[in-house]
């Protein structure tokens, strides 16, 4: 009867998560979703299987074991910097934490049980969620674009002390003209240009100069293209480059391009930010994408601080009621 009833459950918020994506793929409610089933799921292979809820162990030691294989290959080709050891930073920290949390409840001492209930529930959340936003940061990639843009925002990232387009920010702006020629080629509509960044402390000119040189000398004239040059961050990136476009026409349809690690973030930002836009992902080498997105994995918990203290609010109340029932 439990398995039927958890079965239920996982299908109807499948059917919910499914709506929810195709109306707004970049809404926290599809984390959330994504989260909830990846819960159920794991209860119904405990009442199923007999496999532990700390199943969930297994695709975390999993990503953090590709993770660090990545870190690897990162850290011979782009040398021995702090975030290219995330990798084993985070894997170690994860196997630590939960080699201390998961012994059995009888080995506990009784004033100390609802403490632990309590960090067991908070390790479980962030574990359902970390899943459910890798599982949300795929899914936004598979969404096709429409050929219907106005515009086309190309968000910006470090160039060289010389003014070059680094690997990253180049495969952004190629990504953006291939899609505005796409575009042209199959519904004969034009896109205009917005490349979007400011001048960092050791860049010689705004990353927006730099991606508006970049562009004209790859083929777009002078008026397709308008840099925004002021920009500090993506937040910024998306509030400026709105400003230039409704100055240049009110409702329109604007396309986001940046890498593809970092479509599911954007997206949240403008959604956030009220801008109705659709995101392109240009690709990135595969052993930079895991250890970037882990770090857009941190930020997503950030911007999202509010929903995880309400939920360990939650845990503590029902750690609360776990220690009465005592």
């Amino acid at each position: 009867m439990t398995q039927t009833a958890l079965l239920l459950l996982a299908l109807v918020l499948l059917f919910m998560l499914s709506r929810s994506f195709s109306n707004d793929p970049f809404s926290y409610r599809n984390i959330l979703l994504t989260s909830a089933v990846v819960f159920i799921v794991s209860m119904l292979l405990d009442e199923t299987y007999g496999l532990p809820t700390r199943f969930l162990t297994i695709p975390l030691c999993l990503l953090s074991f590709f993770i660090c294989i990545s870190n690897v290959v990162l850290l011979k080709r782009e040398g021995f910097r702090l975030h290219n050891f995330l990798g084993f930073i985070f894997m170690g920290a994860y196997l630590i934490v939960t080699n201390i949390l998961w012994y059995r409840f009888d080995t506990v001492p009784i004033p100390a049980t609802p403490f632990v209930f309590f960090i067991r529930l908070l390790v479980c959340y962030s574990e359902c969620t970390i899943i459910a936003i890798w599982i949300m940061g795929y899914a936004v990639l598979c969404v096709k674009p429409s050929y219907d843009r106005d515009f086309i925002i190309i968000l910006g990232c470090s160039i060289s002390r010389k003014g070059k387009l680094r690997p990253l920010i180049k495969g952004r702006v190629n990504k953006a003209i291939r899609f505005a020629w796409e575009q042209e080629w199959n519904v004969e509509k034009s896109a205009l240009y917005v490349p979007s960044g400011g001048q960092g402390k050791d860049e010689p000119m705004s990353e927006g100069s730099a991606m508006e040189m970049y562009l004209i000398s790859h083929g777009a004239e002078d008026y397709e293209v308008h840099a925004e040059k002021e920009s500090r961050n993506t937040r910024e990136n998306i509030i400026f480059s709105k400003r230039i476009i409704d100055g240049l026409k009110k409702d329109a349809r604007i396309a986001v391009v940046t890498t593809n690690y970092h479509v599911l973030r954007s997206g949240m930002l403008a959604k956030r930010e009220g801008v109705d836009a659709q995101l392109i992902g240009s690709t990135t080498k595969w052993y930079f994408w895991p250890n970037a997105f882990m770090r857009e994995t941190v930020a997503i918990f950030f911007m999202y601080r509010r929903i995880h203290l309400a939920a360990g609010v939650l845990s503590a109340l029902i750690a609360a009621t776990f220690m009465f029932l005592l």
